[in-house]
């Protein structure tokens, strides 16, 4: 794996996770990436060197970045939105991008995650649990029709919308 630095904003830096083959370059984690470094973040983003670890491995990987790299933030996207528990255990804030709701460990701890949590999702996404997203008590950002990757296949315009109300509802969630 390698991690990327970008910003040189002091203090503790945000950590952004890509998912199993979605990578921090992809449109939605780059929108993100972009809101944290005009909000004035350093930011360091993970990439996959030699693929990404298997789901079971994801906890663990991260707890050793989170012992390494001491981040205020995380930024997650699917598969290593697997770490939400352990992100949770550390009282760390963070946005969650099409979590993986469907799985109770991530769903629980959701509904125990910091109060500064934004839970990002599609309603076309069968990963993204709705119900379980909004009774969390946490910020919650879902887009109707949007699928895993937070497109509209088909849709260009539909797609290029989401990825404008992402960068808007970061925008705010940074400030809040």
């Amino acid at each position: 794996m390698r991690i990327l630095e970008e910003g040189r904003a002091p203090g503790a830096p945000a950590l952004v996770l890509p998912g199993r083959g979605y990578d921090v370059d992809q449109p939605v984690l780059r929108a993100v990436r972009d809101e944290l470094l005009a909000a004035d973040h350093r930011v360091l983003s993970l990439s996959w060197a030699e693929g990404p670890p298997p789901p079971e491995d994801v906890p663990a990987l991260v707890r050793l970045l989170l012992d390494d790299l001491r981040p205020r933030l995380v930024v997650a996207k699917s598969l290593t939105t697997l770490a939400l528990p352990v992100v949770a255990d550390r009282g760390l804030a963070g946005i969650w991008l099409t979590p993986l709701l469907d799985r109770p460990e991530v769903g629980l701890a959701a509904a125990r995650s910091h109060p500064r949590t934004l839970l990002v999702g599609g309603t076309a996404d069968p990963s993204w649990n709705r119900t379980l997203a909004h009774e969390s008590d946490r910020e919650v950002l879902e887009f109707d029709g949007a699928d895993h990757s937070l497109e509209h296949r088909g849709d260009p315009a539909g797609t290029a919308a989401v990825l404008q109300r992402l960068r808007t509802g970061v925008r705010g969630f940074l400030a809040g």
